[in-house]
């Protein structure tokens, strides 16, 4: 456990109990106080003054909701917030019916956010303080604007006093739950707008709320200094993990050990700070890079997830951090002295690269540090063409850029046709004799087998070149498209594979798995480590936006290509 863990269950002691007062602001606003107490309330107070208290402690208790959330995530902002509401939600409970036992479990509430005030450290930056200002103003202004529509809108009919100004402070009235001084003649249509002004109201208060208490991700940040570091560490420890070499994207940041060791990169997306592959560097320093990256995902208030882990690295994440390890997939590696095209058991390979070959196909294999511009520039040309604009994907197995000519150890594969390319691999290194597959393209009018021929090119290579092991493409949930689909298997298991089978018509899955293994790799799992079960969705979400699978086109791309 580390030194920011040992006071975690009084955070979401307090969380929760916030959660149960912002339902009790609510519930208790909705049903009526007893007569006497009213009574008792309007001999004192201002008349008109509980139906205030009432109308305010719907959206305090909604607020205080909302907080719950951000609060377990220890946001400094929203310990801020929560303590001044809590002290508002007891007046407002004594002043719309004197229900005490809320309002001294709201001021209890507050006292003990007061004590453990050092635990809220995450602070939002400036840049999510001003989006969530031109929020509130935005709302507002299109909140006053239906408002006046509504009012406005032909043969209504109105009671009351009837002006600009009046009907002005009627829609600003309504927007808190109150009348004003212009209203309807039928009681239905004043319902309408009264129900419609006060959820505008709260989606005005709420929406810039909820901008201001997300956790804003910070700008990918890698100096020269640590490239150069983590390209040292990669040649020393770069054998360990197929996928090391892609922490040297671009969109990624990085967090060092102590010792310098070791590292993590990372990318915030969504309020979750998410490392892809293994820690890169000496195992025996993972622990301690392991718990660097757990508190300072802590103090910023992300939520921490790792996507894509080897075997190793995850009984490691789980020994010394106590999170869950989940399997999500298998890499496929080609074992290249198993590899035999004449095998019956390498048929449909081989019947795919004849077939291809008969059409005039070549393939051409380049080292990167031995093309020239030109050549840099077609590829790239060409690879854009192909993309037709879509974004590119990729983030746990995407390096990002092409024939780069400062990534002289790249791989490129190429297949060209009447002297046109036709389709393109990249490969990068994976220690000193095996490669990690990166790029996978083809034209749109290449013919199928293009992607077959150019993964055998790469094979007879590698044997030519002493390279042990080629990494191809990384199939989710392999397993249970393989034993949901053999004789015998069991209800759930076929029913979860029907699931992905569904989804796999958006996310290639079953096909990736198909296409991959018809090489006979070795199935590599791989593993997502998260904290908790409840943080599984939202790292999810995470992580398909993190590989372009939300928000953006389909693009063909190393482990989400088209396949044939």
């Amino acid at each position: 456990m580390n030194k920011l863990e040992g006071s975690r269950w009084k955070v979401l002691l307090a969380a929760r109990i916030l959660l149960v007062l912002g339902l009790v602001n609510i519930g208790s606003s909705v049903s009526k106080p007893f007569h006497n107490r009213l009574h008792l309330i309007e001999s004192v107070l201002p008349k008109g003054l509980p139906d205030l208290a009432t109308a305010a402690s719907i959206i305090v208790g909604v607020l205080l909701i909302v907080l719950s959330f951000a609060v377990a995530r220890r946001n400094h902002l929203a310990h801020l917030i929560t303590e001044i509401l809590l002290i508002v939600s007891a007046g407002l409970e004594i002043a719309k019916g004197l229900y005490i036992a809320p309002a001294l479990a709201a001021l209890s509430l507050a006292t003990f956010l007061f004590l453990i005030r050092r635990e809220f450290y995450a602070k939002p930056v400036r840049k999510v303080i001003t989006r969530a200002a031109i929020i509130f103003g935005q709302f507002s202004l299109l909140s006053f604007t239906i408002g006046l529509v509504l009012l406005f809108a032909p043969d209504r009919l109105f009671n009351g006093e009837v002006s600009l100004v009046h009907m002005a402070q009627t829609v600003i009235r309504s927007l808190v739950g109150l009348s004003g001084p212009s209203y309807f003649v039928s009681h239905r249509e004043q319902d309408v707008f009264d129900y419609a002004m006060a959820g505008l109201g709260l989606l005005t208060v709420v929406s810039p709320l909820l901008a201001l208490l997300q956790p804003s991700p910070p700008k990918p940040h890698m100096s020269d200094a640590d490239e150069l570091a983590l390209r040292i560490l990669l040649q020393e420890f770069g054998e360990r993990d197929s996928v090391g070499y892609f922490a040297l994207r671009e969109d990624k940041s990085i967090i060092w050990s102590n010792s310098r060791k070791s590292a993590i990169t990372y990318r915030v997306v969504g309020g979750c700070a998410l490392a892809s592959g293994d820690p890169i560097g000496n195992p025996d320093t993972w622990p301690q890079v392991m718990h660097e990256f757990i508190e300072l995902s802590q103090r910023n208030g992300w939520t921490p997830g790792v996507v894509g882990c080897s075997e190793e690295a995850g009984e490691i994440w789980v020994r010394e951090t106590d999170m869950i390890a989940l399997e999500i997939g298998d890499e496929a590696v080609v074992n290249v002295s198993e590899y035999e095209p004449d095998n019956p058991r390498y048929r449909n390979v081989r019947q795919s690269v004849r077939r291809i070959l008969k059409q005039d196909y070549i393939t051409h294999v380049y080292r990167s540090c031995d093309m020239n511009p030109q050549m840099r520039a077609e590829l790239t040309q060409d690879s854009k063409k192909w993309r037709d604009g879509a974004t590119e994907r990729g983030f746990m197995m995407g390096l990002g850029r092409i024939a780069e000519i400062n990534e002289p150890d790249l791989l490129i594969v190429t297949a060209s046709k009447d002297g046109q390319l036709r389709g393109i691999l990249q490969y990068v290194p994976w220690g000193e004799k095996a490669l990690s597959l990166d790029l996978m393209r083809r034209a749109p009018h290449a013919d199928s087998g293009i992607n077959e021929l150019m993964i055998d090119a790469t094979i007879n290579y590698a044997r030519e070149n002493g390279i042990d092991r080629v990494s191809l493409n990384f199939a989710t949930f392999r397993s249970a498209f393989e034993r949901g689909a053999q004789l015998g298997a069991g209800p759930i298991i076929k029913s979860w594979r029907s699931i992905l089978l569904f989804f796999s018509r958006w996310i290639q899955m079953e096909s990736l798995y198909r296409f991959n293994s018809k090489f006979r790799p070795e199935w590599v799992p791989r593993y997502i480590i998260f904290r908790k079960n409840s943080d599984l969705p939202k790292l999810g979400l995470a992580t398909l936006r993190a590989e372009a699978f939300i928000g953006t086109r389909t693009v063909e791309t190393k482990k989400t290509t088209t396949l044939d």
